[in-house]
């Protein structure tokens, strides 16, 4: 069929206005041409522990965001008996926090009640609704939004008041495209990696297992 004169330069137009939207979303980065920020490994918090590991993790369960920051917070122990190690990773991108992961030497307690304390230190409720036990020091639990684990840290006799551990945990509050599965799977290694940094950090004297 013979298309007219008019048909013929509505159709340019309409080409013509689709290639011209396709541009000014290019350059200004709109969807779908969204500019894809780089995680360094240099650049992650190393709080983290090895930070190869890190990056490769959270390149897996974080969204696509045109520029990354992480802000990293340690509190060193003084000596053996002092109480005060912890940590704050903060990861943020696109104006908006993406996960965060910190550590808190604290008095050691039964799995259980340090279950029911660690749910209580995530900022969405939603993160902690469906956590399930995985094997990984004392107590181990993790869902696709959260991942904490409690290891032994500073034997009896050394700080008064017994024995203390570690208390790690990662929220994810903004998740990439990986399945729920998958990125349960990279918040636990996010959290055994970080747990590995913060044993040998807080001068712990307990063997640390995470098998």
């Amino acid at each position: 069929m013979k298309l007219t004169r008019p048909k013929v330069l509505l159709a340019a137009g309409v080409v013509c206005s689709l290639a011209l939207l396709a541009g000014v979303a290019y350059a200004f980065k709109f969807p779908p041409f969204k500019e894809k920020g780089e995680i360094k490994a240099e650049e992650v918090c190393a709080s983290l522990g090895s930070s190869s590991s890190a990056a490769k993790a959270l390149r897996k369960v974080l969204p696509e965001e045109p520029s990354y920051s992480f802000e990293d917070d340690v509190k060193l122990r003084v000596d053996v008996t002092d109480t005060g190690y912890e940590s704050s990773c903060f990861v943020s991108g696109g104006g908006n926090q993406l996960l965060v992961a910190k550590a808190l030497l604290m008095e050691d307690e039964s799995a259980t009640s340090w279950t029911q304390w660690v749910k209580g230190t995530a900022a969405n409720d939603a993160s902690v609704a469906s956590l399930t036990p995985f094997i990984a020091g004392k107590g181990a639990v993790a869902s696709s939004r959260f991942a904490a684990v409690f290891v032994p840290c500073t034997s009896e006799g050394k700080i008064p008041g017994g024995q203390y551990n570690l208390s790690i945990a990662v929220e994810l509050k903004q998740a990439g495209d990986a399945s729920a599965s998958a990125t349960r799977d990279e918040l636990i290694a996010l959290a055994k990696n970080a747990v590995s940094y913060a044993h040998g950090k807080a001068k712990c004297d307990m063997a640390l297992t995470l098998a």
